[in-house]
């Protein structure tokens, strides 16, 4: 299989699963939000962030490290050790300090729940290495299926646990059960152990890759989810549950839009990072690609977010559908940042990786800080208005990680820019147009419709065959794969 069609068959397995596994994951999420309050939601975002961050930190580095060293068995036993000790570390920490955690946040709900997630780190720490070994070979249609059966399993428990009365337990369950299960499952298909200890110098070179991967890992985190913790030191719990809801959708969005791809940079630019013409030939057409989807996905979306939101949750959760429109906006610096890590750790630069992805995360911090006291839209807006600050802060990455300049790569996102703009706007119109009492589904068909019509329509006047060119390449790669070696 060429490089071409096995990534495009990554990326198709990625894209399947990910709207099946998140079409699942909305459905349980719809019915829990339905009978657990809004507080609850609030505590569970928090607590959840906070082990997430612990998680992200031990596991930081191993699965790339493992990736960029195909076959090398001490490589994948000294990410392992690293990473199990460091989870113990985390995991036994986080259990001592959620008593002041409750404290702090002001609610005393969140001392038990937090010490009951920090199990996801030391369970993460069985994960990664196995994944990383499927992802290595691009075995990504068994990791899309376990991921879709982790999916389905913590949802199944925790639909039980909320019909039997027990609505924070549920959503806790939902997560530990689904992490176990992925973990048991990878090292399954990988048959893949737990290894012998290599001994302290095999340890200490894997820390010694892995810190830095460590600290971008901690800051993509907080740059994608883990700000709400400072949310939830400037708003009351409520506004945290329905903050959380909007969050949860613009991340689902990055999901469809950029993830399926994304998650097949890693071994591609692996493949060519000696070769720094095809190199950027590959990140070109990528790009193209991921931009004209990503945003399309985000102007239609972001059009009709809040009849999705009611349709989805229910009247109840009506005032987080301004906010997730706000939030959608994120997604274009979100997919010129699905770049800068796997090419930067591709040509194993992992010091850069963390600086650039510690410059995102804080401006994404200090936006989350000081704008949260001004309310939720306040907050979702600063939030948008980020991502051109981000843009700019990603132009030095881009060069880097190609070896010339990244200014062809930023120009193919002007056009589909722009037709998000429009589309946005051809939304707004039409949702001021309708009777306010209209069906959040006659709401969504008109006002996601229009966006849609417009985003189209400004490809086809402004950039044609350049549109026409990726459905055809697209077309070409999921054809039976010949034997050439092109993208």
């Amino acid at each position: 299989m060429s490089l071409g069609h096995g990534a495009a068959r990554g990326a198709a397995w990625n894209l399947a699963t990910v709207l099946i596994e998140r079409s699942v994951g909305m459905a349980v999420l719809a019915i829990l939000l339905r009978h657990v309050t809004i507080a609850d939601v609030g505590i569970v975002a928090i607590a959840s962030a906070i082990s997430e961050i612990g998680r992200m930190i031990t596991s930081g580095g191993a699965g790339e490290q493992v990736i960029a060293s195909p076959g090398d068995r001490s490589v994948e036993a000294g990410a392992f050790w690293a990473q199990i000790i460091l989870a113990i570390a985390f995991t036994i920490a986080l259990f001592a300090l959620a008593p002041a955690l409750a404290r702090w946040y002001g609610d005393p709900a969140l001392g038990w729940v937090t010490r009951a997630l920090a199990a996801n780190i030391f369970i993460g720490a069985f994960l990664i290495v196995p994944s990383a070994r499927l992802a290595q070979v691009m075995r990504f249609r068994a990791l899309s299926l376990m991921s879709l059966g982790s999916t389905l399993l913590g949802g199944t428990i925790a639909l039980a646990l909320v019909f039997a009365g027990y609505d924070l337990p549920a959503l806790i369950a939902q997560r530990i059960v689904g992490i176990s299960f992925y973990a048991v499952a990878a090292s399954i298909v990988a048959r893949w152990h737990p290894p012998i200890p290599p001994g302290f110098a095999g340890i200490g070179a894997a820390l010694r890759f892995n810190l830095p991967m460590m600290a971008a890992g901690f800051v993509d985190y907080i740059a994608n989810t883990g700000y709400v913790v400072l949310v939830g030191a400037r708003l009351p719990i409520v506004a945290v549950g329905q903050f959380r809801i909007a969050q949860r959708l613009a991340e689902v969005l990055q999901e469809l839009a950029i993830f399926p791809t994304s998650k097949v940079f890693l071994p591609v630019f692996v493949a060519v990072r000696d070769d720094p013409d095809r190199r950027f030939a590959i990140a070109k057409k990528l790009c193209d690609a991921l931009a004209i989807l990503s945003l399309g996905v985000a102007a239609v979306a972001g059009a009709a977010a809040t009849p999705i939101t009611i349709l989805l949750f229910g009247h109840r959760w009506a005032a987080a559908g301004p906010v997730f429109g706000a939030m959608s906006l994120i997604v274009p610096a979100a997919a010129l940042y699905a770049f800068v890590n796997p090419m930067l750790t591709a040509l194993k630069r992992p010091g850069l990786v963390s600086l650039f992805a510690a410059l995102n995360a804080a401006t994404i911090a200090c936006a989350a800080w000081f704008a949260a006291p001004f309310g939720l839209m306040a907050l979702a807006w600063t939030l948008a208005a980020r991502g051109a600050l981000a843009a700019g802060l990603l132009l030095p990455a881009f060069s880097i990680g190609l070896g010339r300049s990244a200014k062809p790569i930023f120009s193919l996102l002007i056009t589909p820019l722009f037709g998000l703009l429009i589309a946005r706007l051809a939304g707004e119109i039409v949702t001021r147009t309708i009777p306010a009492s209209t069906d959040p589904f006659t709401a969504l068909i008109f006002a996601g419709g229009a966006a849609g019509v417009a985003f189209s329509a400004t490809l086809l006047v402004f950039a044609r065959r350049r549109t026409l060119a990726l459905i055809a390449t697209l077309l070409r790669l999921f054809r039976p794969a010949p034997t050439s070696t092109a993208l």
